[in-house]
């Protein structure tokens, strides 16, 4: 059997949620229920799988992981969906060899890392972003309320409906009715009122992190672009649940509230300006676009101070006319980005014209791929 698919997938095989408050004995039961469960799960779950032996990148995932992990049992934001109590967890993060762009986590805290995600990712802090919005799944106990919604399946059977998912559906006709159910909506894609949780969940653990809240945003900006642009590309992140520009907008609003400035070039490498040295100078690129050459004796410390000057300017999300060149300087915003000299072109001035158009193409660019 090859696992379900989707950024969400396989989240919903918990037991049912009661009125918020409750004690901590009981609290404390429904929480090791879950992780009884999750792990009776997962035990046939790898059967299946093949998990990654890769040192490195167990080790980057359990790195990050474990911070989240700590966040989420020391901090509780309350949740806008799903349990609203607070609920703790002995939690595991493991790679799978796959290259769907995904991820996913099982009830008491089973989280699972594709390594298409991790060739996708272009900082740790996205990383983070994906590990911290699948911790507040797990911690939230989302698919409580989405069992709720959808069925009427009661506790005692959800073990029994788990064995006839895993066996094909062998068992009896009740069961595998409502087996059929639960498979359906592990299929069909999260509710939006649980990843909108997620979401912000997930943003408030990043924001007691040592990451930049903001990728969660560039995150989902980019491959949301991507799997607008070439819609034959299995990403599995978004095989059934694309990101809305709700999502988009309403990351966009925590951050504002939050007063934490919306600096995408801290977190990615498409929407950042680099410098790259060559034999001949050193070549200023913004999201893999070339822009200008720098050169001569001191091109290294003007490339820099170009790449900071560019990474704000861009990271204000500029029109195209908000660039204009004077004589061999470039200006944004009305901040110089770069000054060419006679080491960099015979004639500056023109090659000032020309980073301008580049500069304008790559604002025209960016204003495409992301969400405001």
């Amino acid at each position: 059997m090859r696992p379900l698919s989707g950024f969400l997938a396989l989240l919903l095989l918990v037991p049912s949620l009661g009125a918020p408050h409750r004690d901590d004995e009981k609290r404390r039961q429904q929480s090791e229920s879950d992780t009884k469960l999750g792990r009776d799960y997962v035990t046939e779950l790898e059967k299946e799988l093949k998990l990654s032996e890769d040192a490195e990148a167990i080790a980057r995932v359990q790195r990050i992981g474990s911070e989240f992990a700590e966040i989420a049992n020391t901090h509780h934001f309350g949740a806008t969906y799903g349990d609203r109590d607070h609920h703790k967890f002995e939690y595991t993060f493991k790679v799978i060899e796959d290259d769907d762009v995904n991820a996913f986590s099982v009830p008491g805290g089973f989280i699972y890392i594709y390594r298409g995600l991790l060739n996708e990712v272009e900082s740790d802090d996205e990383l983070a972003a994906v590990i911290a919005h699948e911790v507040a799944h797990a911690a939230n106990r989302h698919v409580v309320t989405l069992i709720k919604e959808r069925s009427r399946v009661e506790l005692l059977t959800l073990p029994v409906i788990i064995a006839a998912i895993l066996a094909g559906g062998q068992a009896a006709p009740g069961i595998v009715t409502a087996a059929q159910a639960l498979q359906q909506s592990l299929t069909s894609g999260w509710s939006q009122s649980a990843e909108l949780d997620a979401d912000r969940t997930g943003f408030y653990y990043m924001t007691k992190s040592r990451f930049h809240p903001v990728a969660t945003l560039t995150f989902l900006e980019r491959l949301a672009f991507k799997e607008k642009t070439s819609p034959r590309i299995d990403w599995g992140i978004f095989r059934t649940h694309p990101p809305s520009s709700t999502r988009a907008r309403k990351l966009i609003d925590l951050l504002n509230e939050n007063s934490i400035p919306i600096e995408r070039s801290k977190v990615t490498v498409s929407f950042a300006a680099v410098a790259e040295k060559l034999e001949d100078g050193v070549l200023v690129k913004f999201g893999g676009r070339s822009l200008f050459m720098l050169r001569g004796s001191d091109a290294e410390q003007r490339s820099q101070a170009a790449v900071a000057a560019l990474n704000q300017f861009f990271d204000s999300v500029p029109e195209a006319f908000q660039a204009r060149a004077v004589g061999a300087r470039l200006i944004g915003r009305n901040q110089t980005l770069v000054e060419f000299t006679n080491d960099d072109a015979e004639d500056p001035v023109a090659l000032a014209g020309a980073a301008l158009e580049a500069i304008k193409a790559a604002s025209f660019s960016l204003s495409m791929r992301i969400s405001r």
